[in-house]
């Protein structure tokens, strides 16, 4: 059984609405995202903080890049984990580099202090 997520809000990096791609029908929804150092969650109400609905362990993740080719939307995006691709589309351009450079932070900041406690 998995742990229970809860967001504190000082450990908040982005949040915001992206639609994301459903998992078994591949509907597209809605959903207000909270990325935090440790995690990308994704929630169905603006505000919450506990129970995703899904959640990206983004030390398990390998990349997060622009995907507007591969899913014919434009803004979108896409975050690699072990188990599935991510599809997630931002309101405009600008948020779409956004979430990739905050996200891709996370991803290398988490790697860094890894290999770096690796060392002392």
């Amino acid at each position: 059984m998995s742990a229970e997520i809860v967001i504190h809000p000082d450990d908040k990096v982005k949040e915001g609405w992206l639609v994301k791609q459903s998992k078994h029908v591949k509907e597209w929804r809605r959903r207000w995202f909270v990325l935090t150092p440790q995690y990308l969650c994704s929630f169905k109400h603006q505000g919450e903080h506990r129970n995703p609905t899904e959640w990206i362990r983004l030390r398990e993740c390998s990349t997060v890049k622009s995907a507007d080719e591969e899913t014919g939307k434009e803004n979108s995006l896409r975050v690699d984990s072990p188990t599935r691709v991510f599809y997630l589309i931002a309101e405009n351009a600008q948020e779409k580099e956004a979430w990739i450079g905050q996200i891709g932070r996370q991803m290398v900041r988490r790697t860094v202090m890894v290999e770096d406690h690796d060392f002392e």
